[in-house]
C-alpha cells in the first residue's frame, strides 16, 4: 500500500503533538506554506475548485455565533485553498497544520465576532484573487496568516499571564488539548 496525503497529515500531526510544537512555530510554518498554496490555487484554479472555495466560504460566513462551526469551516477553507493548488505534499501539510491550528485557537477570546468578521473579509479577498488568477492571492494570504498569528499571540500572552497567576502552565502548544 502506498502512503497518501492522509498518512502525511497524520504523521505531521503526530510530530506536532508529540513534540508539543509552540503555537508560534505553527504560525511561522503556515506563513511559509499557505501563501504558496494560494499562489498555486490562483495559477491552477478550476471551476470545481472555485465552487469548493465558495461553499467553504459560505459555511464560514454562515456559522454566525457558533464558534465550533466557524472553526470547522475555517479549517475546511484553508485546506480547500491547498487542494485548489493541487500539490499533494502541501495538501497533506495543510491538513495537519489546520487541525493543529483549530485545536490551538479554540479559545472564545480569540474568536470573538470581530475576529470572525475580519477572517471572512480576508477569505473573500483571497478567493477573489484566486478566481481572477491573480497570484496576489499569495500576498493576501500572507497578510491574513500574519494577522491571525498576531491575534493568537496576543491571546496566548493574556492566557499565559492568567495561568501564571493561577499557578498553571504558561504557554499553549499546538498539541495542547486542554481548554484554558
Amino acid at each position: 500500500m502506498t502512503p497518501g496525503r492522509e498518512s502525511l497529515a497524520n504523521t505531521v500531526q503526530w510530530v506536532i503533538r508529540g513534540q508539543r510544537i509552540r503555537l508560534e512555530a505553527l504560525h511561522e510554518t503556515r506563513e511559509a506554506i499557505e501563501p504558496a498554496c494560494a499562489a498555486l490555487a490562483a495559477r491552477r484554479r478550476t471551476e470545481r475548485a472555485l465552487a469548493e472555495l465558495d461553499a467553504a466560504h459560505a459555511e464560514l460566513v454562515g456559522a454566525g455565533e457558533d464558534v465550533q462551526r466557524f472553526l470547522r469551516a475555517n479549517v475546511r477553507r484553508h485546506t480547500t485553498v491547498a487542494r485548489a493548488g493541487g500539490n499533494e505534499l502541501l495538501i497533506g501539510f495543510m491538513s495537519a497544520l489546520a487541525r493543529s491550528v483549530h485545536a490551538a485557537t479554540d479559545l472564545d477570546a480569540f474568536l470573538d465576532a470581530g475576529i470572525r468578521e475580519l477572517t471572512g473579509r480576508a477569505h473573500t479577498r483571497i478567493t477573489e484573487a484566486i478566481r481572477a488568477g491573480d497570484e496576489a492571492a499569495a500576498r493576501r494570504m500572507t497578510r491574513h496568516i500574519c494577522g491571525s498569528a498576531v491575534a493568537a499571540a496576543e491571546v496566548d500572552d493574556r492566557e499565559s499571564r492568567r495561568r501564571l497567576s493561577h499557578g498553571r502552565r504558561t504557554h499553549r502548544r499546538a498539541g495542547d488539548d486542554e481548554r484554558p
